[in-house]
């Protein structure tokens, strides 16, 4: 069973692993010009993402 650390880490390198999978979708790392809509898609994602995060990390903590 994993501890509290683990299931964390569990929480945390799955937000990274879908801010990487979305952002190679959505195009960021690609030397294209970005539209502005993407641009707005990946803020609107990036801003879901850090409070999954964060509320993960404070269900972890009162566990």
């Amino acid at each position: 069973m994993l501890g509290k650390f683990g299931i964390l880490v569990a929480i945390l390198s799955m937000v990274l692993l879908f801010y990487l999978v979305i952002s190679f979708g959505a195009g960021l790392f690609s030397k294209a010009e970005k539209k502005p809509e993407i641009k707005r898609y990946l803020k609107s994602v990036n801003i879901l993402l850090f409070l999954i995060a964060i509320v993960g990390a404070i269900l972890v903590l009162f566990m």
